[in-house]
């Protein structure tokens, strides 16, 4: 019995130890888009058709503003199919769609798919890096947006705070 709390501990280090997972990197998340790129656009086309801000996220699963059951469970459904955790659309058909986050708050760092016209808060690549977004995490900067265009107005944007 005396074990039990040890064992306990050790589960519970090796659970969270699986949450750091890398992040992906553009290369394949350029080509996750290419090979599901219908998805992308239905999911775009549906959510361009909205006269209100949304965000829907899959784990935890929650929608803001709360929407039909129906509609929902389409939209988490695109959301399963491109593995992606959330997606937040604002008026003007702007949306993003995480693939990959780590940390909480300050120490956080996104992966995501925007759809929209180039952001000019971006800070340091204004063009596409030779480079692997990923190269910036940990790194360089305390705050910063970093974009990479895919195709048109598809882009792979990394945000990280250190």
């Amino acid at each position: 019995m005396r074990f039990w709390p040890a064992i306990l501990c050790a589960l519970i280090a090796l659970s969270l130890g699986g949450c750091g997972a890398n992040a992906p990197t553009d290369k394949a998340m350029a080509e996750a888009f290419g090979a599901k790129r219908q998805t992308f656009e239905t999911l775009r086309t549906e959510l361009c058709r909205l006269r209100y801000d949304l965000t829907i996220n899959r784990d935890p699963s929650w929608t803001q503003p709360q929407i039909p059951a129906a509609d929902e469970k389409r939209f988490l459904g695109l959301l399963d199919e491109l593995g992606a955790r959330s997606v937040k659309y604002v008026r003007g058909c702007q949306l993003w769609i995480e693939m990959w986050s780590s940390g909480v708050g300050r120490e956080a760092s996104h992966k995501k798919y925007r759809y929209g016209p180039p952001m000019f808060r971006i800070l340091e690549v204004k063009e596409p890096p030779p480079k692997d977004l990923n190269t910036y995490l940990d790194s360089r900067v305390a705050i910063a947006s970093f974009e990479k265009n895919i195709e048109g107005d598809w882009w792979i944007e990394l945000d990280h705070w250190r």
